[in-house]
């Protein structure tokens, strides 16, 4: 039987210094470094070590204990430990049957993944069929091999599917706890910040910080992509097996992380096995069938189905457990037809017939106390029947705890019972160790950190069915008052911070029939997949949470179907499904409405505008001006703030920018900072407003809070999309390149498009020319909500593509195409392309030598760059005035152009606009002859190109796109031909 981490550090260190007295102080010293452990807490892993080793304490075999002094471990000590034999597969099978095969496989596994070819194994079979004992077995197989870690984790039933990637978590902190130093956690803040920052116990505070600037614009896919490297970076020396069990609960977002696992190519001495029951899968429509028959297809994974027992291996099993050859006829039939081969209800029945006194042993012979004739109507039929007998067989006190533990689940904590039964821990814990001794229903685990931190036994029934027996067993009203006390109990730890017990709370609630609390609960839950980026998982969790309100009372439904309709708004709109977000958010302002609640339906209807405005401008203007009548209504400044600072920010991004509105943003924020606190949507999509300013220090640091702070996926989302966009500007294309690749690696395994970094993509290789990647990453995104935004920046791509091909009337009617109002609606930043096309244009006009269609463009867009705020615009309109101007031989108009464009460049960190500007000053002064200036601003062109280029990853493509590019060839001849 294992033993927990600190217990096995304790034995180990005592074991380590036999010949002498270990002091409580020196151990204290030796496992617990810088921490206080209450010495207590020693005692309680020497009671464990005791249980497992089955020592006693008067008089002792193996831990000798001396009041006041400390511990003396006085059995025979030698080291004896090498390389597992040959046979080392038939002896980790001890007793177990009919499995030899099974577990010759695994072993042949284990030895692929050695060898540096990772193995996917699932063992899989039906309910007591002894997957688990087959597992067990290899992992004492396992553990007789030198320098090959284990991490374990189990799905469980209810909140176990419901919790991202719970079973991984699970494994990765039982791989954390073993390891003698903190090269594992170092190793996960290097490789894997974001499933570091899931263990918060690990994270010292002076961590914190960077972490979370680490992790700033993470993404489900990066969650993958970085575990998937970690384990590759761990298993580089060490083989490492990851068992899971019980993959029939499994939540999406680890069959997700699994199919990565599976479908990596890079080498990694790595084993995972997984255990599940088929029936389970198909009853519960679950994607783990299609994703394991198509990793069989690809021969990318293995099965191990375990079967029924034959008679033969039945008549095995009782010849090991009696210890004789000689069998009563007729028994190993009797058993075989009776469990129908199933290992669990054989060894029930053995047990059974045991304890009626059915079977005797006598001087080493084994005999049948009546005919075999009569002993088969005495056995039960089913393991339920068979276990009411033995539950009738037990005294009061040990039926309540095991109640109890089976409503914990398969595993449970004295603490657990306790809470339940409102008794002393001691009594129970008393009451466990008689059940497991007599190895009734239940085995001890060990000692391990309850719900609340405190140290508490734990045990686990013996196999799930027992569990589930006992849980059929109760009646419906003690069941759904045992949820609810445990439920109660383990609120006042979640509202203490431990937020992740929210799944498990909402599941009690649920079974306790209090559903109100239980879609509180799922509203938490929902928040901690969300934080995993697994927004597919927080819609889910959160249409359950809408499933319980259909039996609540009318009057404290609304309060709670409203956030609720607004989280899965939210959830949408991160995943880009812009129609299912507005339809949620819509659904909230009804719900509000109906209940009479001004401020709620406000929010709503403000929430409902995100999306709206992307799909359809009108739409979002119209819901957005009955938001500020309502705001006036309402006569709350805050709330009126609020308001006007989402329209303001929603007219400027998705309209048109004025003044008017930019400086109402500016009021409302200030308010907001002043006598309150800027909400979502505002404060994220003023974040754009600001970097559309070029106030862009203002903006990271906003974008970056909320990035780190925010609960709510659409902000984080639009905060990330933002930080990109933010860094475009500033010219830091490598740090985009990132961002963006981080984003969209894995979205086609995930279901997941990751619309926002395929925008930035394109964006960054327009600004590469890299036209015709513009092209193929746009066809990524075929959502028809995202087709305007899509089809613009295609078409702008295609007409520059076709201005250097020398193809200038293409070029127009392309560059036409997006600033026509019929051709191209309204969406985020639409003005920003009209102009970004207007630019085209009088680029197009330029090169095909119409000097005075490119003069009356080049007023007309100096006239509309003037009109925003975006400084960008308003030096590149000066740039492209100047060069027609020259082109008009007016040159005195084309150096008062430039000397406008320049103070802007020293103003603003724009570079991307910057070296086009130097390079035309480049230009002009060489035309004048003046050597000197020409020289310098070619130089600060080279500089700035150079810096660009260099923020990239050596040897990337978009490089060369830009240093090949004809404008920026024509400055760096040397460099785009090297």
């Amino acid at each position: 039987m294992p033993l927990t981490p600190k217990a096995f550090d304790v034995l180990r260190y005592v074991v380590e210094h036999a010949d002498r007295v270990v002091t409580h102080d020196e151990l204290l010293e030796a496992i617990w470094p810088q921490t206080y452990v209450n010495p207590e807490g020693i005692r309680k892993y020497v009671l464990e070590i005791r249980k497992v080793l089955g020592d006693q304490r008067n008089p002792p075999f193996f831990i000798e204990t001396l009041p006041k002094r400390g511990y003396r471990f006085i059995a025979k000590v030698s080291d004896e430990r090498k390389a597992a034999p040959s046979g080392a597969i038939a002896g980790a099978a001890g007793d177990m049957v009919g499995r030899a095969a099974a577990l010759a496989q695994l072993a042949a596994c284990l030895k692929l993944a050695a060898d540096g070819q990772r193995q996917i194994v699932f063992v899989t079979g039906e309910a007591g069929i002894g997957k688990t004992t087959l597992v067990d077995m290899f992992q004492q197989y396992v553990h007789g091999q030198l320098d090959v870690r284990i991490a374990r984790g189990q799905c469980i039933e209810g909140f176990g599917g419901i919790e991202a990637y719970y079973p991984m978590l699970e494994a990765v902190g039982s791989l954390l706890q073993q390891g003698d130093d903190d090269s594992l956690v170092r190793t996960l803040a290097k490789r894997a910040p974001t499933w570091l920052i899931q263990f918060p116990a690990l994270v010292k505070p002076e961590q914190r910080e960077p972490l979370q600037r680490e992790i700033l614009g993470s993404t489900r896919e990066r969650m993958v992509r970085e575990f998937c490297e970690t384990l590759e970076a761990i298993t580089a020396q060490t083989p490492l097996v990851v068992i899971l069990e019980d993959l029939h609960w499994v939540d999406p977002s680890t069959l997700d992380l699994i199919s990565a696992l599976a479908r990596r190519r890079e080498p990694a001495r790595l084993l995972l096995l997984a255990t599940y029951r088929p029936v389970d899968v198909v009853l519960t429509q679950s994607p783990l069938k299609p994703l394991k028959q198509d990793l069989l297809v690809r021969r990318l994974c293995h099965e191990i189905a375990i079967e029924r027992l034959e008679e033969s291996e039945v008549a095995d099993y009782l010849t090991k457990s009696f210890r004789t050859d000689n069998l009563p006829a007729g028994l190993a039939t009797l058993i075989h037809q009776n469990s129908g081969g199933n290992p669990l209800f054989m060894v029930a029945i053995v047990q059974d017939l045991v304890k009626k006194g059915m079977i005797a042993d006598e001087r080493g012979q084994l005999r049948l106390n009546a005919p075999v004739e009569e002993v088969y109507p005495g056995i039960p039929e089913t393991l339920q029947q068979m276990l009411e007998i033995q539950l009738e067989q037990l005294n009061p006190e040990e039926r309540r705890a095991l109640q109890c533990g089976c409503v914990v689940g398969e595993h449970f904590s004295v603490w657990a019972v306790a809470a339940m039964l409102g008794e002393a821990a001691a009594s129970i814990e008393e009451v466990c160790d008689r059940l497991a001794a007599r190895q009734q229903f239940i085995r001890c685990e060990g000692i391990h950190a309850a719900a609340d931190g405190s140290p508490s036994a734990r045990y686990e029934f013996r196999h799930s069915l027992y569990r589930q027996a006992l849980y059929r067993s109760l009646t419906g009203l003690n069941r759904s008052t045992l949820h609810l006390r445990l439920g109660e109990k383990l609120m006042a730890v979640c509202d203490a911070g431990k937020s992740e017990l929210a799944s498990e709370l909402a599941l009690h609630f649920e079974e306790g029939r209090d559903h109100a609390r239980a879609a509180r609960c799922l509203m938490l839950a929902a928040e901690n997949t969300a934080k995993r980026f697994s927004y597919r998982d927080t819609v889910r969790v959160l249409r359950h949470a809408l499933e319980l309100m259909d039996d609540l009372a009318p009057d404290i439904r609304p309060e709670l179907e409203v956030p609720v309709l607004q989280r899965m708004g939210d959830a949408h709109y991160a995943l880009g499904e812009m129609y299912d977000s507005a339809v949620a958010y819509e659904g909230a302002a009804r719900v509000a409405l109906k209940a009479d609640s001004k401020p709620s339906q406000l929010c709503a209807l403000v929430h409902s505008a995100a999306p709206l405005w992307y799909i359809d401008a009108d739409r979002g203007n119209e819901v957005c001006q009955q938001a500020l009548a309502m705001s006036k209504d309402l006569a709350d400044p805050l709330l009126a703030a609020q308001t006007q600072l989402a329209a303001a920010s929603f007219r400027l991004l998705y309209d048109a920018w004025r003044e008017e509105d930019a400086e109402i943003c500016t009021r409302a924020e200030q308010t907001l900072r002043t006598k309150g606190k800027v909400k979502f949507p505002g404060e994220v999509f003023y974040v754009y407003v600001q970097a559309i300013r070029g106030n862009y220090e203002d903006a990271a640091r906003q974008a970056e809070t909320l990035v780190n702070t925010t609960t709510n996926p659409t902000a984080r989302v639009l905060a990330s999309g933002a930080n990109g966009l933010i860094q475009l500007f500033r010219g830091r294309f490598g740090e985009v390149r990132k961002i963006v690749r981080s984003g969209r690696e894995g979205a086609e395994k995930n279901g997941e498009t990751p619309w926002m970094y395929i925008f930035g993509d394109a964006w960054l290789r327009l600004l590469c020319f890299d036209f015709q990647g513009v092209q193929n990453v746009s066809m990524r995104v075929d959502a028809e909500e995202h087709a305007a935004w899509t089809r613009t920046v295609a078409r702008i791509a295609s007409g520059y593509a076709a201005f250097y091909q020398g193809r200038t009337g293409e070029a127009l009617e392309h560059f036409a195409q997006v600033r026509d109002f019929q051709v191209t609606p309204r969406f985020f930043l639409h003005w920003h392309w009209r102009m970004h096309a207007a630019l085209g244009t009088i680029e197009a006009l330029l090169g095909a030598e119409d000097i005075a269609s490119a003069g009356r463009e080049a007023g007309v867009f100096l006239e509309s760059a003037l009109s925003v705020a975006d400084p960008n615009m308003r030096a590149l309109a000066l740039e492209i005035k100047a060069r027609v101007a020259r082109a008009a031989m007016d040159f005195d108009e084309a150096r008062r152009c430039i000397e406008s464009a320049l103070p802007i460049l020293e103003k603003f960190e724009i570079p991307v606009t910057a070296w086009q500007v130097h390079r035309t000053a480049w230009d002009l002064f060489t035309g004048d002859g003046d050597r000197e200036k020409a020289d310098r601003h070619r130089a600060h062109a080279v500089g700035i190109i150079r810096q660009l280029a260099g923020s990239f990853e050596e040897c990337d493509p978009l490089i060369e796109s830009l240093l090949n590019a004809p404008p920026v060839r024509r400055l760096l001849p040397r460099v785009a031909s090297a």
